[in-house]
């Protein structure tokens, strides 16, 4: 089994050495505070620092979406860490994510959402294969 970081909004696991797999927990709220907290805990993960993530997102969560509007990515030091993002919204929270971000992805990040892992995953894999990220 693989390791995983557990913090109060939640769990994340490595799916491959260069892919972090971030599962929001049911109800959880999503700000930059715990956008913030989910950053940090990963360095916990032993490996190098992942260049992707996919971040799984229920339909359930409160999504501060001022935190999305207000383009945090720098702040956070996403940039820094991540190069390719790619966020699972379950349900109708997929397209409200969609609409906001087809026209403002964060900045030097791949950005995609998806309604589906399988989709995200593919992704991402065509993503690292096609893109020199280092």
């Amino acid at each position: 089994m693989e390791p995983s970081v557990h913090t109060s909004t939640a769990t994340a696991s490595r799916m491959a050495d260069r892919v972090l797999l971030r599962r929001y927990k049911p109800h959880s709220t999503i700000n930059a505070a715990t956008i913030a907290e989910n950053v940090e805990a990963r360095r916990f993960l032993p490996g190098p620092d992942p260049e992707a993530v996919i971040v799984v997102i229920p339909e359930n969560a409160r999504f501060a979406l001022s935190f999305v509007e207000n383009a945090p990515w720098a702040v956070l030091g996403l940039d820094r860490v991540t190069h390719v993002l790619a966020w699972v919204a379950e349900g109708e929270l997929f397209q409200r994510l969609k609409d906001l971000h087809v026209t403002d992805p964060p900045p030097g990040i791949h950005f995609q959402v998806f309604p589906h892992m399988q989709e995200a995953v593919s992704w991402v894999e065509r993503i690292l294969a096609t893109h020199d990220l280092a």
